[in-house]
């Protein structure tokens, strides 16, 4: 390298990692300011033990098994190979959309996060869920055999009223973000795309008394997706379209 280039590189560097920091604490930055944040997962394995919550709410995952970490730009979780998924008991995720500390107008539910499936499951697996089997259903979000995404809730434990996605395609990336509307919708969004159900939406959901979990639903093993998960987020707010879109513009891989 000459002397001027190097002269060259030494006077941009200040200036570019800067400019790198800045991005890098934006995308945090819009996590952490949502409305009615419960939870924010970038998925950074501390100490081979739990999931760091970075909200500052402090609701850390404990791991089920051992998930391995990654890193292709963004930090990562590795889901599944074996009995390996992410948990929580905290009651603050028993969210029933009608949380009283959030303005009324805001009132709901939205969770999601970037996933990529490593293959088609043979069973409907969990992204992100707080559900088992009537009459303990709750909220989930999963991803099934013809590799749609599906987001269903529960109002009284016994059944769940849902929508889903067009299908996606596993090996790559997928912003997949759910909300839950009381008594109007719910809506699944897919890399942008957005599915509706508006049909005997429930008042509130039930709080069932499975876990939190992420990568399993149905307090079931057959059920843990194989798949690597980054940026989850849970609100106990009904996110707008807009926002949900800034979310995944200003997160993407």
């Amino acid at each position: 390298m000459s002397e001027d280039t190097a002269f060259e590189v030494g006077r941009l560097y200040g200036p570019l990692r800067a400019i790198s920091d800045t991005l890098a604490a934006s995308q945090k930055d819009i996590f952490v300011r949502l409305p009615g944040l419960v939870a924010y997962y970038p998925m950074g394995i501390r100490g081979n033990s739990w999931a760091i919550e970075h909200g500052g709410i402090g609701y850390h995952l404990f791991q089920a098994g051992t998930c391995p970490t990654g890193y292709d730009g963004n930090s990562f979780v590795h889901l599944g190979s074996g009995v390996n998924y992410l948990w929580n008991d905290q009651s603050a995720f028993g969210i029933t959309g009608l949380e009283t500390w959030i303005s009324s107008s805001l009132r709901g539910l939205t969770l999601g996060g970037w996933f990529m499936i490593d293959s088609t499951p043979t069973t409907a697996s969990g992204l992100i869920s707080k559900d088992r089997p009537s009459p303990d259903l709750g909220y989930v979000l999963n991803w099934s055999t013809t590799n749609t995404v599906g987001f269903y809730v529960s109002g009284n434990g016994a059944s769940q009223f849902g929508v889903v996605s067009a299908s996606l395609e596993v090996g790559r990336w997928h912003f997949v973000t759910s909300r839950f509307t009381p008594s109007a919708e719910v809506a699944v969004f897919a890399n942008g795309d957005k599915s509706t159900n508006t049909t005997a939406i429930p008042a509130s959901i039930n709080v069932s008394t499975q876990d939190f979990e992420i990568g399993r639903y149905f307090n079931d093993d057959n059920r843990i997706i194989h798949a690597k998960a980054r940026d989850v987020f849970v609100c106990a707010a009904a996110l707008s379209d807009q926002l949900i879109e800034e979310i995944r513009v200003s997160s993407v891989p």
